[in-house]
């Protein structure tokens, strides 16, 4: 009988279906496919990316109503210019975020970083204001890594 790859004193005839690896109950992740090891049922870097047009198309829309929302909130407050660009580029980020399904990276980036450029030439937003928010967005959705 085969040894746990994990647990070498526990035997087991419980396998990986991706790699074929020994695995007792504690280790294994039950997936559509079948029992995995812990490397193998963990999501790819490529499939946390790939985002769905579904996800796309309501990113847009909620990117859009918080952009524009946003934006009037800024020109109805009038003051705090900089402030209120780190408020209203961290809710224009979280809710595309959200709304995506949780994804992050360039295209998400894209949808936030526009949402809040309209928001700036419909309501006449300050460029300083709006570009402190894309920076804030794009920083939050990890377009933008300081290391």
């Amino acid at each position: 009988m085969a040894r746990c790859s994990y647990h070498p004193d526990v035997e087991t005839e419980l396998t990986c279906t991706e790699c074929g690896k020994p695995i007792c109950p504690k280790e294994m992740v039950q997936t559509p496919v079948g029992y995995k090891c812990p490397e193998d049922a963990r999501p790819r870097k490529e499939q946390l990316r790939y985002v769905k047009p579904r996800q796309i198309a309501v990113a847009a829309g909620a990117g859009l109503v918080t952009g524009v929302g946003g934006a009037f909130l800024v020109v109805l407050i009038g003051w705090g210019g900089f402030i209120l660009g780190i408020l209203w580029g961290s809710l224009v980020s979280e809710a595309v975020r959200r709304a995506s399904g949780g994804h992050r990276g360039g295209l998400v980036g894209g949808i936030a970083a526009g949402s809040i450029v309209i928001g700036t030439l419909v309501t006449g937003v300050g460029w300083f204001t709006a570009i402190i928010a894309v920076v804030v967005a794009l920083i939050q959705l990890a377009v933008i890594q300081f290391r």
